[in-house]
């Protein structure tokens, strides 16, 4: 579900806004996500590996879950790609393109969890793509907007993959 919010700057701010959504269970957790285009504006995903919590071998964008202690989400988001792709891929964080909300079956613990998704744009500026955590990325994969098999999509990243074809078509086929 999109949530109609401007960018926030962290997890306090969004819990403020938040509260006003009556139909949101509040023990949410928060990732931030990065729609990082390559040089060919084709889209950078992740397959997510046996070792990820949920939604194994489907595809997904680099991101991960924000810490209490991060300062604030770009911040987390930097964090995130170093963890997910290594120090030598530059990834540029550019604008915030919305949040959105979703749940996921989390298979370690064998319950729903809820997620607030804060997505951003970004562009590889440089650098290869490591795979940092192999028990949870098996590999990179790249497509233009149009060309990906939704159904590959993990639950959290279909609508955002709607939302982002949308505010960029001129990068699609």
């Amino acid at each position: 579900m999109k949530l109609n919010i401007k960018e926030v700057n962290n997890i306090q701010e969004l819990k403020d806004i938040i509260n006003s959504y009556k139909d949101l269970p509040q023990d949410f957790q928060v990732a931030v996500i990065v729609y990082a285009f390559d040089k060919d504006n084709k889209i950078i995903f992740q397959r997510r590996g046996m070792g990820c919590r949920d939604e194994r071998l489907k595809l997904e964008t680099i991101g991960g879950r924000v810490k209490e202690d991060d300062l604030d989400f770009r911040t987390a988001l930097k964090r995130e790609i170093v963890e997910e792709v290594g120090e030598n891929a530059k990834i540029n964080i550019e604008e915030f393109i919305t949040a959105t909300f979703a749940t996921t079956f989390d298979n370690r613990y064998n319950r729903e969890q809820s997620w607030v998704y804060i997505v951003y744009k970004g562009v590889l500026e440089s650098g290869e793509l490591k795979i940092a955590e192999p028990d949870k990325c098996i590999g990179y994969e790249r497509y233009k907007i149009g060309e990906v098999d939704e159904t590959e999509l993990s639950n959290g990243a279909k609508e955002i993959y709607g939302i982002v074809s949308e505010k960029y078509s001129k990068y699609a086929l």
